[in-house]
């Protein structure tokens, strides 16, 4: 079952940080003028906007008031709510969704476990825009029940979920806002594989710490 929590969004400015990226209205970014976008119609080809490629490219120089702010968010906002203590394996970089009009946020109706993903991971979601209606995330309450649930969310929200065992995904967007947010996994220490020898879907990563995974002292 999801569970939503608060956190405080000047102490952990994700929405500033990206708002300041795009230098545009985030629930508007449809309307810019480089927003050409095909419908994502198969697993992979989600992260294929201008929108990722902006985010990634960013991350990838060292965007380090994105990435210590992340570091300290997992380890003072999500370690204490995942009951771990002395140590927790946490995505090295969160997922970065966009979900534009006419469009869906990712590829396909899934469980994370479809895409490889080891078993004991739980899922997070930031909210950077609102996310409501169409253009929220839909998942089953609990796994094989097809008890579905929008996750209906403003910034400052998380929810906690188990998208490694419950089916979820996107309708097409039709509330003509662009729902903007990011999502990480995280695992507790004794549920970590070493020899977990299946790889990413969307980037061939391996589920390893030092690859898909960090490691943290508590």
């Amino acid at each position: 079952m999801e569970e939503y929590f608060d956190y405080d969004v000047t102490k952990y400015p994700f929405v500033t940080l990206i708002q300041e990226l795009f230098a545009h209205d985030l629930q508007l970014l449809h309307e810019l003028p480089n927003a050409e976008y095909s419908f994502f119609s198969t697993p992979g080809n989600d992260s294929d906007t201008i929108f990722h490629k902006l985010f990634y490219d960013r991350m990838r120089s060292g965007w380090k008031d994105f990435t210590n702010t992340y570091v300290r968010f997992i380890r003072e906002c999500i370690a204490p709510i995942s009951g771990n203590t002395g140590e927790i394996i946490y995505q090295t970089w969160p997922s970065f969704r966009v979900h534009l009009p006419g469009n869906v946020a990712v590829g396909g109706w899934h469980k994370d476990s479809d895409y490889h993903h080891p078993p004991g991971e739980v899922n997070f979601i930031v909210a950077i825009t609102p996310m409501f209606e169409s253009n929220a995330t839909i998942a089953e309450r609990e796994p094989g029940t097809l008890d579905f649930r929008h996750f209906t969310m403003t910034p400052g929200q998380i929810v906690r979920f188990n998208g490694n065992q419950c089916l979820h995904g996107n309708l097409p967007n039709t509330t003509g806002k662009t729902r903007v947010s990011f999502d990480f996994r995280i695992l507790s220490a004794d549920s970590y594989n070493p020899s977990h020898d299946l790889t990413s879907l969307s980037r061939g990563n391996k589920f390893l710490i030092g690859h898909y995974y960090q490691r943290m002292s508590l």
